[in-house]
């Protein structure tokens, strides 16, 4: 099946925050797309989201290009490319001081002939509208969803109720990358979102406004607005990825 892919991407410092420690990148060449939301004192978390996503970005072209580094990996690239910032953040979180202890999420895909690979670490979601519905396509890495897979562990880690992340970019030397791929439709609309969307806009709300048939960009802008318009407590950056028919 042949299908051109339209993007479309916008982020906001919100109304709490001094500063935007979300990153995102579009690699239209290389069918790529990525949002990073970083965390850490002394706006170290903006360092990790940019070192995660620039690494990741370089890894992908160079994939691209052939420069594999004289072995070749068996491994999905987006993989490979994750786990590339992984190193890139941890190594920057060990040498500089004023970055110890940073990290990011990262949600991201890369599209391959007829299929989409899924990729990600954290609380930041993918969304996929098809046909009208909504699906979401990533679990938050949260305490919280811990405790509900493992309830032997509950209060163990921390309180019952948490929604703490349990897993990012940057934070141990090694990371395990959540990734998944399936069948590209024509119509697709996928949705990258950090949680400053989320926490502050139920599913529901997100799919009023995916499904509104205003232009990506104009989709993009509605649901930064609802964010801000729901308490704005959080960055927010979206991306939005539309399979149509080729031109």
């Amino acid at each position: 099946m042949a299908f051109r892919l339209v993007h479309a991407g916008a982020t906001d410092v919100g109304l709490a925050r001094t500063h935007n420690e979300d990153a995102y990148v579009v690699e239209p060449e290389l069918r790529a797309y990525v949002i990073c939301d970083g965390m850490g004192g002394h706006a170290s978390g903006a360092v990790a989201a940019e070192v995660a996503t620039s690494t990741i970005s370089e890894t992908l072209r160079g994939a691209s290009s052939g420069a594999s580094g004289g072995r070749e990996e068996p491994l999905e690239p987006l993989v490979r490319a994750i786990l590339a910032a992984n190193r890139a953040v941890y190594a920057r979180s060990q040498s500089d001081p004023n970055c110890h202890g940073m990290g990011t999420t990262v949600v991201a895909l890369r599209f391959d002939d007829d299929l989409v690979h899924a990729c990600h670490i954290g609380d930041s979601r993918i969304y996929l509208l098809r046909r009208g519905e909504l699906h979401p396509l990533t679990r938050d890495h949260s305490l919280i969803n811990l405790y509900a897979d493992h309830p032997d562990l509950v209060g163990k880690l921390g309180p019952a109720h948490s929604n703490i992340i349990v897993r990012a970019v940057g934070l141990h030397e090694l990371v395990e990358v959540e990734h998944t791929s399936f069948p590209v439709e024509l119509g697709d609309l996928y949705l990258l979102c950090s949680d400053g969307l989320v926490d502050m806009a139920e599913d529901w709300m997100l799919r009023e406004i995916l499904t509104a048939g205003e232009t990506l960009d104009e989709t993009a802008a509605m649901l930064i607005r609802a964010a801000n318009n729901h308490g704005g407590a959080d960055n927010v950056s979206v991306i939005l990825v539309r399979a149509e028919a080729p031109a």
